[in-house]
């Protein structure tokens, strides 16, 4: 039967047959599907499954949807062997408890909200895929993510995956622009309906297999274990920003700015998370207006392009800002990047918060120009009524 799916033009002069590829493969249909676009394109595929956390060292359930679990590795080894390719098992626990649990468990602490699949794809995943790709002879280090890698310019660009609703760039933003020459994504060109249908109808066995929301090393959204007796796992007041309260919450690290969910108090409007004051274990909401800002600051901000404008976007060339994974975007005003790699960026138009921890990113129309970590917000004067 002909492959499913139209296989597009950079992809297949990126991977003419022959080339050697290794694919991290988790036993889901997005890494599956990509191990048989791969096979269509006629590449020399190996496959290998990371192993992040070892949960026989804590008294949990992983559940059959982590990427850690057995059943998970069970099914990339069979998806491997049903396409022909090599397939292991490589353990990253030490590092992935340094570079990914242990600042995940910092900054809860600390009242910021982290994005663990930032970290774990820039300092853990995609160096040590690019490492073993080395290792093994291969020319391309590829996943299973919706994001696309632009090859046709010296040294690669990232670029959102096609498909809005799955775009996965944000999580890739940090990833080092040394890296992308030996990167490859073939999801990024097709959305998740096609790919679910194309796996069927080539008969793989996870075709929809669900996928998983949480966190790979907390397997049922319930953090606290990773904390034991720290301040922000203790119950504190519920206030509002005149110091009312409204309220008691579980424990700070249960909470991130914007959120209206989960909050546990009856209010005639909404009420949504404005921010977590650790000093006094207090969780400060209101209504939504509250939650503006058109100015965000950042650290660590590192371009993704060799020709990032530190002093600010180029005229005519409108360059967006996501501050967060499911946020379409806002058109920025203006931005200033010190030395240290801190950035003020400002904001055309006001948002509904920013929630320190996460990751603010850049984009020009597709491209990722590059990414930091949200440390605060503020208001403009002019814009102060």
């Amino acid at each position: 039967m002909p492959f499913p799916l139209e296989i597009p033009e950079p992809l297949r002069l990126a991977l003419p047959p022959g080339t050697g590829v290794l694919l991290g493969i988790s036993g889901g249909v997005d890494s599956a599907l990509a191990l048989a676009v791969l096979q269509e394109l006629g590449c020399d595929v190996q496959c290998v499954t990371f192993k992040n956390f070892c949960y026989s060292e804590e008294d949990i359930d992983p559940g059959e949807q982590s990427c850690c679990s057995l059943d998970a590795i069970e099914d990339a080894r069979l998806l491997a062997r049903r396409f022909g390719a090599t397939h292991w098992v490589h353990g990253v626990e030490e590092s992935f408890r340094q570079r990914v649990i242990d600042p995940f468990i910092h900054d809860y602490s600390t009242a910021l909200t982290p994005n663990p699949c930032l970290a774990c794809n820039a300092d853990v995943r995609f160096p040590e895929f690019v490492r073993l790709a080395r290792r093994q002879g291969c020319r391309f280090a590829a996943t299973g993510h919706y994001a696309r890698m632009d090859h046709s310019v010296p040294g690669g660009r990232l670029l959102k995956g096609l498909d809005p609703a799955k775009d996965q760039s944000y999580f890739l933003h940090a990833v080092a622009p040394e890296l992308f020459d030996e990167l490859i994504f073939p999801l990024g060109w097709w959305d998740k309906t096609e790919v679910r249908r194309a796996a069927g109808e080539l008969g793989i066995a996870v075709a929809d297999k669900r996928d998983s929301q949480e966190i790979c090393f907390v397997p049922d959204g319930d953090r606290a274990f990773l904390f034991g007796d720290d301040q922000a796992t203790r119950s504190g007041e519920i206030v509002d920003r005149q110091g009312k309260v409204l309220g008691t919450h579980k424990g700070l690290i249960h909470y991130t700015v914007g959120q209206r969910r989960g909050l546990g108090i009856a209010a005639p409007e909404p009420l949504y998370v404005l921010s977590l004051d650790l000093s006094t274990s207090r969780l400060v909401v209101g209504q939504r207006h509250e939650l503006a800002t058109n100015g965000v600051l950042a650290d660590g901000f590192a371009p993704a392009v060799p020709d990032f404008p530190p002093e600010g976007p180029e005229p005519g060339k409108p360059v967006h800002a996501r501050l967060r994974h499911r946020h379409g975007g806002a058109l920025v005003k203006t931005w200033n990047l010190a030395n240290d790699g801190t950035m003020r960026v400002e904001l055309a138009e006001p948002v509904d918060g920013a929630a320190p921890g996460q990751g603010l990113v850049l984009y020009q129309d597709d491209v990722v120009l590059g990414g930091g970590r949200i440390v605060g917000s503020f208001m403009r004067e002019d814009e102060i009524s």
